[in-house]
């Protein structure tokens, strides 16, 4: 896909703005010091992947890797996990050149290719796992929303959705030894649903500074699926040269919304498929490739002839492309009350089942009767 220049700026400009993740002010009595987050420059955090610049010294020219730089491909990583139609598509890229510097950038990367490890316990290990906040929810999922892996949280309106990335947003920035991920959070909104207020309110529940919560995390809103699709793309900038501290979590509040509008009627079920299956694709290559947490929401559709079989009523939006390319799904429902109700439907490791939470100030927690 060309990436829109206004786009790049405008999401460059904004992501430019998040401020470092630093200690908690000391006077916020509910977090103790030593829980908050660690400053910075004492942590020593290793280089999860090499800046596409690495490959001018394996043959790649300048001007090479400025065209791929302004496609997107800012690390050796994403370049080696391109396909080679998407090499082909950058322009002024030969079908020779893109051969080569995909081949090098496999090469380099060492992550890409044929590479034999001893199970799935090793590739889990180096995953983190960022605490919802309840407790139930996280043994539900299997200790908390993983990196490196996409979520996605369909339902209803009302049932959670939104509230439940807001608190993420804020409890990322935890330490890792609290449940956080210690990174910053990127929020595409489709639906103009992201409240400022609403995370202050976490923050301050939380004993954290409101401010500094707010800093960390960069809001683009979306005005139609190409756009959505150009933020993603022209984020790769900064998610590889982070202005502050290192991004942990993409949230996409709501993925469908756009395409659903776009592509309407059966005629564009095709072209809705590929080109959902094209941003996901893509989506699920910034997880690998930074070590992010991608959260995405979704709306659900009525089933009619399940009331007379008695399944469920509603099924999430995007047919089976998403369902592949969600390996976490978690279906979100009102319950009793102010209660909800969450299912995991579908997870690689997980076994299916459901518990009740609540939403309060402090974000999300453990189901409260008549809460």
């Amino acid at each position: 896909m060309d990436v829109n220049a206004g786009a790049l700026s405008e999401t460059e400009t904004a992501l430019a703005r998040a401020e470092p993740v630093q200690q908690a002010d000391a006077s916020n009595h509910l977090v103790n010091e030593e829980d908050v987050l660690e400053d910075e420059d004492d942590i020593d955090t290793p280089v999860t992947f090499l800046h596409v610049e690495d490959l001018a010294a394996h043959g790649a020219h300048a001007g090479e890797i400025s065209k791929l730089r302004k496609r997107g491909l800012t690390t050796v990583g994403l370049v080696a996990s391109a396909s080679m139609r998407e090499l082909i598509e950058v322009p002024g890229l030969s079908t020779e050149r893109a051969d080569f510097l995909r081949k090098k950038a496999k090469l380099v990367d060492g992550k890409s290719g044929v590479v034999f490890a001893s199970g799935l316990d090793l590739v889990r290990s180096m995953k983190t796992k960022i605490t919802t906040g309840s407790a139930a929810l996280d043994a539900l999922i299997g200790g908390g929303v993983e990196t490196k892996t996409i979520t996605e949280l369909y339902g209803d309106s009302a049932t959670g959705k939104t509230q439940l990335c807001h608190a993420l947003c804020v409890r990322t920035q935890f330490a890792r030894d609290q449940g956080g991920a210690e990174g910053c959070a990127l929020y595409i909104d489709t639906d103009q649903t992201f409240r400022p207020d609403r995370i202050q309110q976490i923050a301050e529940a939380v004993g954290f500074d409101p401010q500094q919560i707010l800093g960390n995390i960069v809001v683009i809103k979306a005005t139609s699926f190409d756009h959505q699709c150009e933020i993603a793309t022209a984020a790769t900038r900064v998610l590889a040269d982070p202005p502050s501290g290192e991004f942990r979590l993409i949230i996409v509040d709501n993925l469908m919304t756009h395409l659903r509008a776009e592509y309407a009627g059966r005629g564009e079920l095709a072209a809705r498929q590929q080109a959902l299956n094209s941003h996901l694709r893509w989506l699920k290559q910034l997880a690998d490739e930074f070590d992010c947490a991608v959260v995405v929401t979704n709306q659900v559709s009525t089933v009619p002839e399940a009331f007379a079989m008695g399944g469920a009523t509603v099924k999430p939006c995007g047919g089976p492309v998403l369902a592949h390319n969600a390996p976490m799904r978690i279906w979100l429902r009102k319950g009793r009350a102010q209660q909800k109700k969450a299912t995991l439907e579908h997870s690689a490791f997980m076994p299916k089942g459901d518990c009740l939470f609540s939403i309060v100030a402090a974000g999300i927690v453990d189901s409260i009767e008549g809460a």
